[in-house]
């Protein structure tokens, strides 16, 4: 892959995330030799050992040998700790007992009395330390071809969920609501500690950043919040909006990351907020797709809105239904699930779209 074919990619993602683009951005990649992808979980067994980030890294790379990164699609070298998925890092940061399960990290109750708990980025927390060295080698090892995401730092109450437990956690906020606001604060001041310290050793060699999600040309995140679903829209707008108004200056490029029905409720609050420039619609397994009479009105209420979305496809009759639902400028449209023969199908796909 030639260098400026990267940095074109790029463009015609900043393009799309100032509203300057008159198509939809699409990523596909496609594994047209099937290569079999080396499981980093050899390398990294447990939560007591630690690996070789040298031979780490380059396992990270050979697993993406073989993939054509299509579209605005590009290689990227994702933060996790081994294969598992790595989100919420801040649970760990903060002193969270860290345990590595197959897929996922797990991070086990630590709050029995929010006084004493105390939230604070500390760089010598030894996850912040594993976290560092990781994408200090992985900057060290790749060019202008890759990027690297930074941590999936992940929100206040989904974090705190797995520091005090979800049970607690919910009478937390309806018996002590004050301390709890009191720790989002807290909580979003180490945020953007951390952020702003990973950021640095990222910015060395990248341009714009990088969320586990999608790249931008300023400081960017894939807000969320998992615990969301649980709670009504009152106390989503006490809580989560309330965390979001302490990072709005500080980000650039927020991105809200719509996961499963469950969040729908909390559609018309997200939409209320200037500062959330897009929102990811992430269907959930086994329910309906993007192109769905569930989500079609969504998508055409957040386009309305001015906003930006991010949506999924599975074949060339979801792309039309969905391109045919909104503003196509305003999409980003991932084929990454979609089923095809080989590279030379891809790209016609793409083609397809474009002319649309």
């Amino acid at each position: 892959m030639e260098k400026k074919l990267v940095k074109k990619k790029l463009e015609n993602i900043k393009r799309w995330w100032e509203g300057k683009n008159k198509k939809p951005i699409v990523f596909f990649a496609i594994d047209e030799e099937k290569q079999e992808r080396r499981n980093l979980n050899l390398l990294w067994k447990n939560e007591n050992t630690e690996p070789n980030f040298e031979e780490f890294v380059d396992w990270q790379i050979q697993n993406l040998k073989g993939i054509y990164f299509l579209g605005e699609s590009y290689p990227i070298l994702s933060h996790s700790w081994g294969s598992r998925g790595t989100p919420m890092t801040m649970a760990s940061y903060l002193g969270g007992k860290v345990f590595f399960r197959e897929q996922t990290v797990w991070v086990d109750k630590t709050i029995d009395n929010w006084e004493r708990f105390n939230i604070e980025f500390n760089p010598e927390n030894y996850w912040v330390k594993k976290s560092k060295e990781l994408m200090e080698k992985q900057i060290k090892k790749i060019d202008e071809n890759m990027l690297i995401a930074m941590p999936d730092l992940g929100d206040a109450l989904t974090c705190f969920s797995l520091l005090r437990g979800v049970e607690n956690l919910l009478f937390d906020i309806i018996e002590q609501q004050e301390i709890i606001l009191e720790k989002i604060k807290e909580f979003t001041d180490a945020w953007k500690k951390a952020h702003h310290y990973f950021y640095g050793i990222y910015k060395e060699k990248f341009p714009g950043d990088c969320s586990w999600l999608i790249w931008a040309p300023g400081k960017t995140n894939a807000c969320q919040c998992d615990f969301s679903t649980m709670i009504s829209p009152n106390l989503f707008e006490k809580f989560i909006v309330f965390e979001l108004e302490q990072i709005k200056e500080y980000l650039d490029y927020i991105v809200w990351h719509l996961d499963g029905p469950d969040e729908i409720k909390h559609v018309d609050m997200l939409l209320a907020l200037p500062y959330i420039k897009a929102i990811q619609i992430v269907p959930g397994a086994g329910k309906p797709p993007c192109a769905s009479s569930l989500w079609l009105p969504i998508i055409k209420k957040i386009t309305e809105r001015g906003k930006n979305v991010i949506v999924y496809a599975n074949s060339k009759e979801e792309v039309k239904t969905l391109i045919n639902s909104a503003p196509k400028e305003k999409m980003a449209i991932s084929l990454l699930e979609m089923q095809v023969k080989n590279r030379q199908q891809a790209e016609k796909i793409i083609e397809w779209i474009n002319s649309l």
